[in-house]
This record gives C-alpha cells, sequence and structure tokens, in this order.
C-alpha cells in the first residue's frame, strides 16, 4: 500500500510568487508548520492509502477522463484559513471559482469513486495550502497579516494534472510523481 492525492501543478513563477507571500506571513512568528513551495498544488483528490498494483488502472481512467479537457487558468486572488480566517487550522491561497476546474475536479472524483475510493464529503475549494497552524502563540498576528496582505492576482496556466505519491518521514512529507496527465491545448 501506498499514500496516494491527485494535484493539479502550477507553474514555477506562480509558485515563486506564493512564497513570497508565504514569507510575509512567517513574519507573524505564528506556529505554523509551513510547507515547502515544493509542495505547492491543488489537490484535486485525495485517495490515502492505495494499492500499488491500482495505479496503472488509475493513470489510465485518469488520462482516458481528463486527458480531453482543455488547459486553462486560475487566478489565484486571496489569502484564507480553514475553517476560518479568525481562526485558522489551515493557510491557504485561494483560487478564484472557475468551472475549468470545477468540472476537471469532478471527472477525478468520479474516476476516483468508480474504483471504489470513497467520495469526498466535504465542497471542493481550490487552494494551495500554505502551512498548518500548530499552536496559538502569536496568532493574532497571524490573523492580521492574513487579513491585511494583499498581492497582485496571480494567474496560472494548468496543463496536467499529476498523480502522486506521498510517504510519510520524521521531517515532513515526501512526494514523487507517479504518472503526469497532459490536458489537451
Amino acid at each position: 500500500m501506498i499514500r496516494t492525492f491527485i494535484a493539479l501543478p502550477l507553474p514555477g513563477e506562480v509558485i515563486s510568487a506564493m512564497a513570497d507571500v508565504q514569507r510575509q506571513l512567517v513574519d507573524s512568528g505564528a506556529e505554523v508548520k509551513w510547507d515547502g513551495s515544493e509542495k505547492f498544488h491543488i489537490t484535486l483528490k485525495f485517495l490515502g492509502d492505495t494499492d500499488s498494483s491500482l495505479v496503472p488502472e488509475i493513470t489510465d481512467q485518469l488520462r482516458k477522463s481528463v486527458g480531453n479537457s482543455q488547459a486553462f487558468e486560475l487566478n489565484f486572488a486571496k489569502l484564507g484559513g480553514f475553517p476560518n480566517i479568525d481562526r485558522p487550522h489551515v493557510v491557504w491561497i485561494g483560487a478564484t471559482e472557475s468551472q475549468q476546474i470545477l468540472r476537471l475536479q469532478s471527472q477525478v472524483e468520479r474516476v476516483c469513486t468508480s474504483l471504489g475510493f470513497a467520495a469526498d464529503d466535504r465542497a471542493f475549494h481550490a487552494h494551495i495550502t500554505l502551512g498548518r497552524v500548530k499552536g496559538n502563540r502569536h496568532l493574532e498576528r497571524l490573523t492580521a497579516s492574513l487579513k491585511s496582505i494583499t498581492f497582485e492576482p496571480l494567474l496560472a496556466r494548468c496543463t496536467e494534472v499529476h498523480f502522486v505519491r506521498s510517504e510519510l518521514k520524521p521531517t515532513g512529507s515526501v512526494y514523487t510523481l507517479l504518472n503526469s496527465i497532459p490536458l489537451a491545448s
């Protein structure tokens, strides 16, 4: 068994700009486990424990389902927190609503449920996780920063879907690309 997820990667220049925003939040001194920018992606579906023998079948079904989807652009325009900005557990940069990503995520969800994975019970929100709050120290500074930082909207061209393995290590998770499915251009 391996731990897997399906993701939408981002172009390097968008990742770099998001890392700049993240650095401003780090300055708050809040107790947050910040993700490295190499981990910035939109999770379309977290599969969790996956039989490694299913990797070719999942890839094949994803290719058939999403391979004909058109590449598209996403606009990232706001900072926030789950469950809310005043008591965040997760700090994120969110994309404005897009029919293309909602359609793509729905296709991924259908493929995964048809292969026996549980359906997500939460609504999908396209976002990049910047970090996870681990304590209350300087939380008020973090929330003030989340509310005050402004940045130019970031336009990301989405051209592929990644099937990724996530290995949990004492130093944090390590991602390995299993397969990439290009979107139609």
